[in-house]
């Protein structure tokens, strides 16, 4: 009797944590999409009103703080590093043939493309969710770059900063985002929409300062 009675006991103890197992899950799934915003406004927006000279200076403050505080592994990805602080993207810039192995650690470096210290067009994709967003490994938010904002790029131990001027959405087929160019400049791209490869959102960036040295417009 006593052995039913335990029996029954723990059928509604799992019933009880299937059903808020099931709870969660669904609450999960409900807010998967909202908690990348959410996060972006607590933690990355910033007012728009700054001018684009204070943009950069406080970017070069956030990436002095991501220098002092690598870890060795990350080194070990690679030395040169892709920063957008205003949506959370500290990644390893990885140079490999194979796109597969690049995106898998981190942003990956086209190699028919130009590099920071070469000029020309230097273009950069990432994948667009791999991991709970928002990651910093990840370019999730980078529908939220807007024209002016700053994007900083660590290669070769120099520092490169570059300014939005462009935005647009293109069909996965187009591959003018990745001709050449005579002024430095930098392309990033990645899936869009989110969970699908059908087209590719891309933001064009001028290089607006070398080393702490600004470029002649």
């Amino acid at each position: 009797m006593r052995i039913n009675i335990k029996k029954k006991n723990l059928a509604k103890v799992l019933a009880l944590a299937l059903e808020l197992f099931a709870v969660g899950l669904i609450i999960y799934l409900i807010a998967l999409p909202f908690y990348p915003k959410i996060v972006y406004k607590l933690e990355y927006s910033e007012p728009a009103s700054r001018s684009e000279a204070q943009s950069v200076e406080k970017t070069k403050q956030k990436v002095a703080e991501f220098k002092n505080s690598f870890p060795k592994a990350e080194y070990a990805v690679s030395p040169n590093r892709l920063i957008i602080p205003k949506i959370g993207v500290n990644a390893p810039i990885v140079e490999s043939q194979s796109a597969d192995y690049g995106l898998s650690k981190g942003s990956w470096r086209v190699p028919e493309s130009s590099t920071p210290d070469k000029g020309g067009n230097t273009v950069i994709t990432g994948h667009r969710f791999k991991y709970l967003p928002p990651n910093n490994l990840t370019f999730y938010l980078l529908d939220k770059l807007k024209k002016g904002d700053i994007i900083s790029i660590i290669w070769k131990k120099q520092d490169y900063f570059y300014r939005v001027k462009e935005t647009k959405v293109v069909p996965n087929t187009e591959l003018s985002i990745m001709d050449q160019t005579k002024e430095p400049i930098l392309t990033l791209f990645t899936c869009d929409p989110i969970y699908s490869t059908k087209n590719r959102l891309v933001v064009i960036a001028d290089l607006v300062r070398s080393g702490g040295r600004e470029r002649e417009e």
